[in-house]
């Protein structure tokens, strides 16, 4: 391929491939969150969609360095995702999607599977261990959790929806809300004995899902902006998002506190927003 052909990553508005650009990042974005690389992803999209190349063709069209292409294409060979060719110079071609998404989904069902038997040795090992911790008379010490990604995050919210019994606040976009939807909250609320309020700004065209809830604990807010998320369970613990639905799930940050002052705060905020809202239907 000539050095100098347009390429979807590099497509100008005025130019026939650009109509293909969200669909593009998009693409990409879920492959980061299957655990490739940005540039991991590109050259595997590239592969996919140009055929068999070199790493010389690769290097050039997406304009990175050999030696980095060459890492790449190895990395991408080692999950599984790129096969060489036996010819000089190499060719390396692309698995279709739908088998290289099996393969990344078996692959990390194996580590999890892998982790997951080591839970009861390592429960056990930790046992043998005395505790040396002097008890003290001292206050409750408030605390704080950083977290990374939407896997750790999810963790978190089951946790805060297993301990709850009185009330689960929600404030987020259109799009906060149709990830915690696709990551089962809304279920894990309604298993709890909890009641749930939410407050959704802005709002835009509402999921069908939203209609299965009830009505009287959805309010919504007229917003600029959409990326300002919270989760407050039973005034006693708030999860603030820093980066939220408007990120990619392994870009999502988020930071969780059972800091009396600062869910007080962000209870108030809840209950003002609430308070203004409108009802959805």
């Amino acid at each position: 391929m000539n050095a100098n052909q347009i390429t979807l990553f590099d497509n100008d508005s005025d130019t026939e491939l650009y109509k293909h650009k969200l669909t593009l990042e998009r693409i990409k974005n879920e492959l980061i969150n299957f655990g490739l690389t940005s540039n991991q992803s590109k050259v595997f999209i590239y592969l996919g969609k140009y055929g068999s190349k070199t790493a010389s063709e690769i290097s050039k069209a997406l304009q990175l360095p050999r030696t980095d292409t060459y890492h790449l294409v190895n990395s991408l060979q080692n999950l599984g995702l790129v096969t060489a060719e036996l010819a000089h110079p190499t060719k390396y071609s692309a698995m279709e999607m739908k088998q290289a998404i099996e393969t990344l989904v078996k692959q990390e069902q194996q580590r999890i599977n892998n982790l997951a038997g080591k839970e009861a040795s390592l429960s056990e090992m930790w046992k043998e261990i005395p505790f040396f911790v002097v008890e003290t008379d001292e206050s409750k010490s408030e605390k704080m959790q950083l977290l990374h990604g939407m896997g750790p995050i999810t963790n978190k919210i089951k946790e805060m929806t297993d301990s709850s019994i009185e009330s689960f606040k929600i404030y987020g976009s259109i799009t906060d809300v149709l990830r915690f939807y696709h990551s089962d909250v809304f279920d894990w609320i309604e298993e709890s004995s909890s009641d749930l309020q939410m407050v959704i700004s802005p709002i835009g065209k509402t999921p069908e899902f939203i209609s299965e809830l009830d009505q009287k604990k959805i309010r919504t807010v007229t917003s600029n902006s959409d990326n300002k998320c919270f989760v407050i369970n039973d005034a006693k613990e708030v999860l603030i998002f820093m980066r939220n639905a408007t990120h990619p799930t392994r870009q999502t940050f988020a930071w969780w506190s059972d800091s009396e002052t600062l869910v007080d705060m962000m209870t108030s905020l809840f209950d003002l927003s609430w308070e203004r809202g409108e009802t959805l239907y």
